[in-house]
């Protein structure tokens, strides 16, 4: 018994230590442990009930402009994202219609740019009709087509008629350059600008090859390379060769003399020069 009198001092004791502010929370806590209803008496119930309602007045108060505000963020955010997917499906057919297009323009083929030209459909800059010949313009390459007995032959070049008409050429071949002849490409090894040579060397050589089934044979001018040690040395002057020879120089221009030809420019303007010469040897050009 003298046990159970100190429990109860001590409680006692713990209560008149805390305040009234102390007391409602602790009422609380144990409200909310003891919600099983396991414990206390009708009067322990009934003060329990009356914290209880303050408690939840207390909570709705504090509570609900948090829940006006969270609903509130909850649907801007829906409205952001209606937005965003709007502008997303807008894009998205925007970009759709830009691939269409130009997934319409890569499937014309060049036969196709050659019937749209023959109509009079092409802007000039892509395609244009010269001296009967149909010429279009495809991935930066001009296309046309020639024909040559009874065989048509698509041929390509890197410019165009009209851009190389003014290119000089002069003279005349001997029977050294009949078609199925042998051929010798020479050109000289201390080169400015290879590239552009070698381009235009590779447009010619293709087209005799394909076009004319003459023989060729790459050498040099000199002996400076193991290209020109294996194949030779050949220039203008062997006279019992047909040859070709490309020659930087400022000066455009190209000559036939006899049993050669010699094909010059510097940089860009020795491709336009090629272009003339094939463009005369199929007849495009009429000199």
């Amino acid at each position: 018994m003298p046990k159970a009198n100190e429990e109860t001092l001590r409680r006692l004791k713990k209560i008149q230590d805390v305040d009234d502010e102390d007391a409602l929370l602790d009422v609380t806590r144990s409200h909310k442990v003891k919600s099983s209803r396991a414990h206390g008496s009708k009067k322990s119930h009934s003060h329990k009930h009356i914290d209880h309602s303050k408690h939840v007045v207390h909570d709705v108060q504090e509570e609900t402009p948090e829940k006006e505000s969270e609903e509130k963020t909850r649907a801007d955010t829906k409205k952001l994202l209606i937005g965003i997917g709007i502008l997303a499906a807008v894009f998205a057919l925007l970009l759709l219609l830009v691939i269409s297009g130009d997934k319409t323009k890569r499937e014309l083929t060049v036969d196709e740019l050659h019937e749209l030209n023959l109509k009079g459909k092409l802007d000039p800059s892509q395609g244009y009709l010269y001296n009967g010949y149909s010429f279009v313009k495809f991935a930066e390459i001009w296309h046309s087509q020639v024909q040559k007995g009874n065989v048509i032959y698509s041929v390509t070049f890197n410019n165009d008629p009209k851009s190389v008409a003014d290119v000089p050429l002069e003279g005349s071949l001997s029977s050294r350059f009949d078609p199925g002849s042998r051929i010798y490409i020479t050109f000289d090894t201390d080169l400015v600008s290879p590239k552009h040579v070698t381009v235009a060397n590779a447009g010619i050589s293709l087209t005799l090859a394909k076009g004319f089934q003459y023989q060729l044979t790459a050498t040099c001018t000199n002996n400076e390379s193991r290209l020109c040690q294996k194949n030779g040395v050949v220039t203008c002057d062997d006279k019992d060769k047909a040859v070709i020879y490309f020659k930087e120089s400022e000066d455009t221009k190209v000559v036939l003399s006899d049993n050669c030809i010699t094909v010059q420019g510097l940089g860009e303007e020795i491709v336009r020069a090629k272009d003339r010469l094939l463009l005369s040897w199929y007849g495009v050009i009429q000199d």
